[in-house]
């Protein structure tokens, strides 16, 4: 099982190593202690990690000598890896005199080899590749949507692998054919213009867009979904940005139980043309735990 950290670092078990997703080169080494760590620090993401827990399940259970010199050291370790690849927020955070945690609000994801993390990158490339799309300009509005959230830790008991493996797959069936799509309109946007049937609405100075038409009975259920993804992720609608946005509720043709969603938040250059994009996910699997 391969771990990728906010769309950008590579975490491989197996070889001990974190490099990052766009250089296979930049590969930096650390001790199966530290890996241990990481480990369990992902498996328990959102919820504090004890020391003790570390002393047992890093140290003891391999019949070594645990100590907080060596447990200090090793995450130390991790922070400086993490940094020197280029994530420069907060990763592993200090509780102190309790333990250790990963804020639930990083995004990690599962791939089943390093195979599958080359595949991502290709797909990211080629999506970057594809032919620009003009969008026509729009007079400014002031109002500017800007939600904000507290995340809240929720102590939950990690569930079984091959179950949280089927979730992960599904969310990258979602998020693909969702890019495959939106590709689709603007590889053959010289033969039909598609952005009349595939704007939504405007939240603030933002075109909010989905990758497929939406029918007009369900345009304020779409735009609904579309704010609470904002709300929940804290982003902030900017002008010169467009939205694109797309669940699992209009992609998938059975009721699964969970939500999935995607959003995409793209820049407009000084020609109205889609420039960076930042992508967001959501996989929210409590209905179908429940």
């Amino acid at each position: 099982m391969v771990y990728l950290i906010e769309n950008q670092i590579v975490f491989n078990p197996e070889e001990n190593s974190l490099s990052l997703l766009s250089d296979v080169e930049s590969k930096i080494a650390v001790s199966n202690p530290a890996r241990r760590i990481l480990l369990l620090l992902i498996e328990q993401q959102g919820v504090v990690v004890q020391r003790e827990t570390f002393f047992k399940k890093v140290w003891d259970d391999y019949g070594l000598n645990a100590s907080n010199n060596n447990l200090n050291h090793c995450i130390s370790k991790l922070r400086k890896v993490v940094s020197t690849l280029g994530y420069q927020n907060e990763f592993i955070v200090t509780v102190p005199k309790v333990g250790f945690i990963i804020r639930k609000e990083i995004i990690i994801t599962t791939c089943a080899d390093s195979m599958e993390t080359q595949v991502i990158v290709e797909n990211r490339d080629e999506i970057a590749n594809q032919p620009e799309i003009v969008l026509k300009e729009d007079p400014p509005d002031d109002e500017i949507i800007n939600h904000s959230v507290n995340p809240q830790q929720n102590s939950t008991e990690p569930e079984p692998r091959k179950l949280r493996n089927q979730h992960y797959s599904m969310m990258s069936m979602l998020v693909t054919t969702a890019l495959t799509v939106w590709a689709f309109f603007i590889f053959y946007n010289d033969m039909s213009d598609p952005k009349a049937d595939l704007e939504i609405a405007r939240i603030g100075s933002c075109g909010l867009y989905s990758t497929a038409p939406v029918s007009q009975s369900h345009k304020s259920h779409f735009i609904q979904l579309a704010e609470d993804f904002i709300q929940k992720n804290n982003i902030s609608c900017k002008p010169g940005h467009i939205l694109i946005f797309q669940s699992e509720i209009y992609l998938s043709p059975i009721n699964t139980g969970s939500v999935r969603e995607f959003l995409a938040q793209c820049s407009i250059d000084d020609n109205h043309k889609a420039n960076v994009c930042i992508s967001f996910y959501i996989n929210d699997r409590t209905t179908h735990d429940q």
